[in-house]
């Protein structure tokens, strides 16, 4: 493997320069080590190698061919040895007052900071090796229009194929029946306004949740049953400038249903809420604080015994373990050297259950092209708490990559 990447890496080097003044694939290759992986199990040393590679071409006027993708070695919870993966593969064309896209796309919504109750569409891959949590997001195939009423007010419509969230796992019990994915179309609308110092959008989502829910039966063995539950949703986000301050916040409602056979016939609701703000300082420091919430229809486990014990690894499965959920986010970065070092602090804390991650980062660019970068993510909790079932994917990390 380290043979292949060198390889690559001298390939890329040889015309990465007039990439720069041509329209040539752009992106970045990395090669490093990590401890652990992130799929919740005991595997660990791992080297591995990782492209992204992007490409814009203009079929005509207004008219273009995006492409993106991802290429690994070792770079996966669910895969050893190479992988990879088309992100973005889509015909742009339009004018000022329409544009469509068709084809695979990343469709992000959400104006808060990494935590996105709106952010229905785009599934992620949870088990990658990456040091950036955008690129986890797997794009969709989708038709997507967007109409502009005037400068400030547009709206989106979409039409999608589902597609799940890859999970670790690590952890799922071996008498588990998974169901397969929903073999259907979603769609969403979104109305967004983009003003001088206010942002805002409306949203709503008629489709499926991107993680499986699970489920304990006795039938008459005891068995897991891992199923997509429909999902209805109606959602809110604004971006408000205030000074030197950006407040961001947003807000989700969903009515889910799940209805498969040998099932319970679940139907629950459950409420989304964050709000957060940020700062910039001096040149190059921010700093972003959150505030989070969860309400959920919810069942106590049983007060003691089997049926206890069950139902609380049910609760593991669903990382769900109260009607309620309160945390906070924090984000701290600056950059140094002439902005060649950045140094970035960012943790999530689950007030609720006193459980929280950790992540510092730190990135140091030795030339335009060559970057040096390490980080650690640490999961601490108790077992019935949403970072403490996550301690296997504690990691330490360390990579070169190469900018084309």
């Amino acid at each position: 493997m380290r043979a292949q990447l060198l390889i690559l890496f001298a390939a890329v080097g040889a015309f990465s320069e007039s990439a720069r003044s041509q329209s040539l694939p752009f992106g970045e290759c990395r090669t490093g080590y990590w401890s652990s992986n992130r799929n919740l199990d005991d595997h660990g040393d791992i080297a591995k190698g990782t492209c992204l590679i992007n490409w814009n071409l203009d079929l005509a006027e207004q008219t273009r061919l995006v492409l993106a993708a991802r290429a690994g070695i070792d770079d996966s919870g669910q895969a050893d040895g190479y992988s990879g993966r088309l992100r973005d593969g889509y015909i742009e064309a339009g004018n000022d007052a329409w544009r469509w896209r068709v084809g695979r796309q990343v469709i992000a919504w959400g104006r808060s900071d990494r935590i996105n109750p709106t952010d229905y569409l785009s599934p992620r891959d949870f088990t990658l090796l990456v040091p950036e949590d955008d690129e986890q997001r797997m794009g969709l195939n989708a038709l997507q229009v967007r109409h502009g009423f005037n400068d400030s007010l547009s709206l989106t419509a979409v039409l999608a194929d589902f597609d799940a969230n890859r999970m670790p796992q690590g952890t799922l019990p071996s008498n588990l029946d998974k169901r397969d994915e929903p073999d259907a179309l979603e769609t969403a609308l979104k109305l967004d306004h983009a003003g001088d110092s206010l942002d805002w959008s409306l949203s709503w989502f008629d489709g499926y949740e991107r993680a499986p829910r699970y489920q304990a039966v006795m039938t008459p063995a005891l068995r897991f049953i891992s199923a997509y539950e429909r999902k209805r949703a109606i959602g809110a986000d604004f971006a408000w400038a205030a000074g030197e301050w950006t407040v961001r916040g947003e807000f989700a409602h969903e009515r889910l249903s799940l209805d498969c056979s040998g099932c319970r016939d679940e139907r629950r609701n459950s409420t989304r809420i964050v709000v957060g703000a940020d700062r910039n300082f001096g040149e190059s420091a921010n700093i972003n604080l959150q505030l989070f919430g969860v309400f959920r229809d919810y069942r106590e486990p049983a007060d003691s015994g089997i049926l206890r014990l069950i139902e609380e690894g049910e609760d593991r499965l669903n990382s769900e373990f109260g009607r309620r959920d309160w945390g906070l986010t924090t984000r701290i970065s600056d950059m140094f050297f002439n902005e060649r070092l950045k140094l970035e602090m960012s943790a999530v804390v689950d007030l609720t259950g006193s459980s929280y991650v950790v992540r510092p980062r730190a990135s140091y660019s030795l030339t335009d092209s060559v970057k040096l970068g390490a980080g650690v993510d640490h999961f601490h909790g108790a077992r019935q708490s949403y970072f403490g079932v996550r301690k296997k994917n504690s990691v330490t990390f360390m990579e070169l990559s190469l900018v084309f």
